[in-house]
């Protein structure tokens, strides 16, 4: 299973440079990222995710071969980035990534009336050595909107697996055979 954060193109902002630069000379990569991680959650930048049809998009097209190509464990579409935890299968990680991201970029593009870059080319990943690891990594990802203030729960941010959680912590997701 792998970790993966997508963010948009402008969700470090070159106007803002001083805000984050500072951030990318930390030499602790744990840290920097962290640094990061929660600079993305203030929410800065062009956050085209931020608009609902964009957002119900971007998780249409990760859901689109949940259970064919790869399972979903959890994600979250946050207003300019995207959490993901997928087990790969047959396909590798970075086709997934690009095919995602073509779709999002072209639909989300439309959707906001503009053209050109969506994503940022890089994103991040970690692969879950663990059964434990898994299951933090799914609590961050899961509970990262109500941690960045934009809903006072997990569970009732909509663009999130933490919503399909039954009471025993399985995803459920509607339409698929689980």
């Amino acid at each position: 299973m792998q970790l993966v954060t997508l963010r948009l193109v402008d969700s470090l902002p070159a106007s803002r440079r001083g805000e984050w630069e500072h951030l990318l000379k930390l030499e602790d990569v744990r840290e920097r990222r962290k640094e990061l991680e929660s600079y993305l959650d203030r929410g800065v930048g062009e956050c085209g995710l931020r608009d609902p049809r964009v957002a119900a998009c971007v998780e249409e097209a990760m859901r689109f071969h949940h259970g064919q190509r790869y399972e979903l464990l959890a994600w979250c579409v946050m207003p300019n980035h995207v959490h993901v935890l997928v087990q790969v299968w047959d396909w590798p990680l970075a086709k997934m990534l690009q095919n995602w991201k073509s779709i999002m970029a072209v639909k989300s593009n439309r959707i906001l009336g503009r053209n050109g870059a969506f994503w940022q080319r890089e994103y991040w990943d970690t692969f879950m050595r663990s059964e434990e690891q898994e299951k933090t990594a799914i609590r961050y990802v899961e509970s990262n909107p109500a941690k960045a203030k934009l809903c006072p729960v997990a569970e009732d941010w909509p663009f999130s697996s933490a919503r399909f959680r039954d009471k025993y912590w399985q995803l459920i997701l509607p339409g698929t055979s689980q």
